[in-house]
């Protein structure tokens, strides 16, 4: 469950043992609350799912000792309102360190879940803790071959510790992207998602199994499967797209995540922005060398160079105007 011996003696500084606490980290960076009251200061554990996730609700609540513990009731207000929804809360002053950890009062007067430097290293620090994290917060986008972690709950600059910590745990890029320019959300590169899968494997829920499914193949219509693996590399690549009702770039991506080619020319991202080097680089040796040599090179595709070049060239040409 410790990914390192410094983690396994964070864990034992807490009254919970430490599968527990790992499930409450995990919890806590995820969908989990720590409710607490003026009269009664004794932590409660409170987290509620959709009804298709019950099954992972159950699994959850046996972790944290209490199998028998799920409700449901009827939402009176928030997004689920109308739905029945299952939860289940637990109650103990074992959490009361936990909760210290996690929330401030803010400015305003109201109560915070935060991120500090000790928080990060509890999760990074248990395969345990990522895996509850990646199965409440998490998602994977199996044609680009990358796990995503939504961590909307926390500010940008909380957000930056939690990605710098994790690509120093999976020695890959891991990315913050915006969604609707104000949501951010932990983007791990292909390269960190095959790492953070093999770590988190182990404590998967059975019904989450579809998080770490990394075989394209599960996903697509079986016809399709058969059509690439008896005609791909026979027939022209467009026609097998066409035919398979997929557009060429698709086509690219399926055939090699069903490892029937090589093809490196489709990068559907970089792992890091280009540099002023690359840039230079580039602007230098466009059109002398080989497009398709200088995007091997630079990591990316060769429709990505040129959309570059242009957006350069702009640029140089809008600065002397």
């Amino acid at each position: 469950m410790f990914l390192s011996d410094e983690a396994r003696e964070l864990y034992s500084r807490f009254e919970l043992s430490p599968e527990r606490t790992a499930v409450v980290v995990g919890s806590l960076f995820g969908d989990a609350s720590l409710l607490v009251s003026d009269k009664d200061r004794t932590p409660n554990f409170y987290e509620n799912h959709a009804m298709k996730q019950i099954e992972y609700l159950k699994w959850k609540a046996s972790m944290l000792g209490v199998p028998d513990r799920v409700k449901t009731r009827l939402m009176t207000q928030g997004y689920s309102k109308g739905k029945l929804v299952p939860y289940f809360q637990l109650r103990q002053k074992a959490f009361t360190d936990l909760e210290r950890l996690f929330y401030r009062i803010g400015i305003d007067g109201r109560r915070k879940k935060i991120v500090t430097s000790e928080s990060v290293e509890l999760l990074v620090g248990s395969a345990l803790a990522l895996a509850v994290f990646y199965q409440d917060d998490g998602e994977y986008n199996v044609y680009s071959n990358q796990a995503m972690l939504h961590s909307s709950d926390f500010t940008l600059q909380e957000n930056e510790a939690m990605a710098g910590r994790l690509e120093v745990l999976l020695g890959a890029p891991v990315r913050i992207k915006l969604k609707r320019a104000r949501y951010p959300r932990l983007s791990l590169s292909g390269r960190a998602t095959d790492r953070f899968i093999s770590i988190v494997k182990p404590f998967i829920c059975p019904t989450m199994q579809y998080k770490i499914d990394q075989d394209i193949a599960h996903r697509l219509d079986p016809s399709v499967v058969r059509k690439f693996k008896d005609e791909y590399g026979k027939k022209p690549a467009r026609l097998v797209a066409a035919e398979a009702g997929v557009t060429f770039k698709e086509a690219q991506v399926i055939a090699h995540r069903l490892g029937l080619s090589q093809h490196r020319e489709y990068v559907r991202y970089r792992d890091r922005p280009f540099t002023e080097g690359e840039k230079q680089y580039l602007m230098s040796n466009y059109l002398k060398i080989p497009t398709i040599q200088i995007a091997a090179r630079l990591h990316t595709s060769s429709g990505s160079l040129r959309q570059l070049v242009y957006k350069l060239r702009r640029r140089k040409l809008n600065i002397t105007q």
